[in-house]
């Protein structure tokens, strides 16, 4: 078997990888402006893209278990070696265009989570300067205060 559906399915796995690459540089500017609506429907063309992904990355699996004859050891090493004359040096091409792309998307990832978690922690905060702050830490039995006059939460749990 020749490498030719193999290098077909690596050129449409690596294109959308950079689909997805695109999405989290739009994501990092959802996350900067706070728009949640936008994040919910980027997040769904998220989950697309992955599922394709996921669902392209076993057709290749397969092709490659075929190119290389054995199911151990699928990497594009391994393919390169045994391609030969230009299927070898698109083999070389896709594997740097891959890490690339893999590269690029795992730094914005990173960035994205940190932007995430920085605008949870001013979520977090935010609530915790809106609520009452205890006076006391330790358990006791509440006295025979009105109901209105004990602390209610902001979330109301038994909902």
């Amino acid at each position: 078997m020749s490498a030719a559906e193999l290098i077909l399915s690596l050129e449409k796995l690596l294109q959308l990888h950079k689909n997805l690459y695109q999405l989290t540089l739009q994501k990092t500017e959802i996350l900067k402006s706070e728009n949640i609506d936008a994040l919910k429907e980027l997040l769904k063309k998220e989950q697309m893209f992955v599922k394709a992904i996921s669902q392209l990355e076993d057709e290749r699996i397969k092709q490659t278990v075929a190119f290389l004859g054995r199911e151990d050891e699928l990497s594009m090493s391994a393919c390169i070696e045994k391609a030969t004359g230009s299927e070898q040096d698109k083999l070389k091409e896709l594997e740097k265009d891959f890490k690339e792309t893999i590269d690029s998307l795992k730094a914005t990832n990173e960035l994205n989570r940190e932007l995430a978690k920085q605008a949870l922690q001013l979520v977090s905060m935010t609530l915790d300067m809106l609520m009452p702050q205890e006076t006391e830490f330790n358990y006791n039995k509440p006295a025979n205060k009105p109901i209105e006059k004990q602390r209610r939460s902001l979330f109301d749990s038994q909902a």
